[in-house]
């Protein structure tokens, strides 16, 4: 066995625990830079709103476009969390959070890895490629992290349905139905051939599927909650970055093509059994990115765990086939590199942790929020129904809300219909019928992107008053409000416009 190797149920060596700590390190460090995406308010006021209510199910008391309607939030837990967490210890408290989901996440796929028979150096390198590429996800709060370390126990699960090993099948309904429905295709694909390997009776793989299906169910709102996770998967979002198909000529999508083409020579290659149907999964995850940006790391994961070791012993096939291969390095030299990488563990960790006091608010990354406007509303202690644009409504949601309702934000299909959000989005771009969010609804504010449509359209129409403006935001008010002096007379905070370096809230 190669030195340092950790397999089976064996104790891991010294080298191998010497590289996971400098990846889980790195991990640390890269993961603790933490920004405020205009979702972490959003989650933190619902949050709020659910403990200090004591209900899930409640008219929405965001939006004044709601009518009173039911929010259906299927990321309600994650929002409890995010409250009790913020509200117990701060933002640190979600750093931590996001950081521990983030290492259990690596030493999982590591430990896996390594169990597959890949030597330690070889595991370590493919979990850094992970690392390189969930950087970007991990630099936010958001409930995906939780999706993540979920879908890789899918994935785990998959993997030893397919080995025929049924110890942690009945695990499943809890997670997911995937496992099973790829269990169904490779006993109709695999079905003439007598050497497959022993798996679980079909009388225990139907009904697990049909508990998949039914524990579904088990959410607030029942199985009328399917009909919009449908929805809100295929519904378009061409003015959300993240729901872009993944431009391949960037940086990003030139390393991911490298992963495909790496992974597809290890399954080419690779000596060690391969399952056609494993092989769709992996194929069906590593197209997710042709969809939507966001779904590269399902894919990365998806294609480190179930193809991971195919990789590495192809890396092993080439390795040894080389003319000149140099022998295993002595004891001496795997202590020398032992004590090196523990080095680095222990620097990486002390670099990570001024990470771990604030969650920036930076406005290229949160698409600059109004922090100097909003806190001007706040200060005013005015209440009313104020026009927002899409990318603030969530901010202004944590800070100014239940007093001020708003028009737009975040939710999306979740809470609005078709449309009161196309009526917004026609504001937003001051496009059609911009006028239909003023003139049919009760809209007393307007809090909007300076020198965009809807402020010069604003500044031009009858009955509507300049309050405020700065170089990111201007807020308007209807000519009849009774708050306008009010407003007027309020001092804006002494805060940057955007909130650039400062933390949240």
């Amino acid at each position: 066995m190669t030195p340092g190797l950790a397999r089976g149920g064996e104790r891991p060596g010294p080298a191998s625990l010497a590289v996971i700590a400098l990846v889980l390190g790195l991990g640390l460090y890269r993961f603790a830079r933490t920004f405020a995406d205009p979702d972490i308010w959003g989650y933190i006021a619902s949050g709020r709103f659910y403990h200090d209510t004591g209900r899930i199910r409640q008219p929405d008391p965001f939006s004044y476009l709601t009518a009173g309607h039911e929010w259906l939030n299927f990321e309600w837990l994650f929002s409890v969390l995010a409250f009790r967490v913020f509200a117990a210890v701060g933002p640190p408290g979600l750093i931590v959070l996001k950081v521990a989901i983030g290492l259990l996440l690596l030493g999982t796929v590591y430990r896996f890895l390594c169990r597959q028979g890949l030597p330690a150096a070889r595991a370590g390198i493919l979990v850094l490629m992970v690392i390189q590429f969930l950087v970007p996800y991990f630099a936010i709060v958001r409930p995906h992290l939780v999706t993540y370390g979920f879908f890789v126990a899918v994935l785990l699960l998959l993997h030893a349905l397919d080995r025929g090993d049924a110890r942690w099948l009945y695990a499943a309904p809890p997670l997911f139905a995937l496992w099973t429905v790829v269990e169904l295709g490779r006993r109709w694909l695999e079905k003439e051939r007598p050497a497959a390997p022993a798996r679980p009776s079909m009388w225990a793989v139907v009904p697990l599927l049909v508990a998949c299906v039914l524990v579904t169910g088990l959410n607030p709102w029942g199985y009328h909650l399917h009909p919009l996770l449908w929805r809100t998967a295929l519904v378009p979002r061409p003015e959300l970055l993240e729901w872009q198909p993944l431009y391949l000529a960037s940086g990003e999508g030139v390393s991911y093509l490298l992963l495909v083409v790496v992974a597809g020579a290890g399954w080419r290659y690779s000596r060690r059994p391969r399952s056609l149907p494993v092989l769709g999964a992996v194929a069906a995850c590593a197209l997710l990115p042709l969809v939507a940006w966001r779904h590269v790391p399902i894919a990365v994961l998806a294609i480190t765990v179930l193809a991971g070791e195919h990789i590495g012993d192809a890396w092993e096939r080439w390795s040894s086939a080389r003319p000149g291969r140099s022998s295993a390095p002595s004891a001496a030299v795997e202590r020398v590199l032992a004590a090196t990488a523990m080095a680095g563990a222990v620097l990486f960790v002390l670099l990570a942790v001024p990470r771990f006091g604030c969650i920036v608010i930076d406005p290229p990354s949160a698409l600059g929020q109004p922090v100097r406007a909003v806190g001007l509303l706040r200060a005013s202690g005015i209440s009313g129904n104020l026009a927002i644009d899409f990318d603030w409504g969530l901010y202004a949601m944590y800070h100014v809300a239940p007093a001020i309702k708003i028009s737009m934000d975040g939710r999306r299909e979740t809470a609005y219909d078709d449309r009161v959000y196309d009526q917004n989005l026609d504001f937003k771009f001051g496009q059609g019928d911009w006028e239909a969010l003023l003139r049919e609804h009760d809209t007393q504010l307007a809090l909007v992107r300076r020198l965009h449509p809807p402020d010069n359209l604003l500044r031009l129409k009858p009955g509507w008053t300049l309050l405020y403006e700065d170089p990111l935001a201007a807020l308007f008010g209807r000519a009849d409000l009774p708050s306008l002096e009010r407003i007027r007379a309020t001092p804006p905070p002494s805060v940057p416009y955007d909130g650039a370096g400062l933390c949240m809230p």
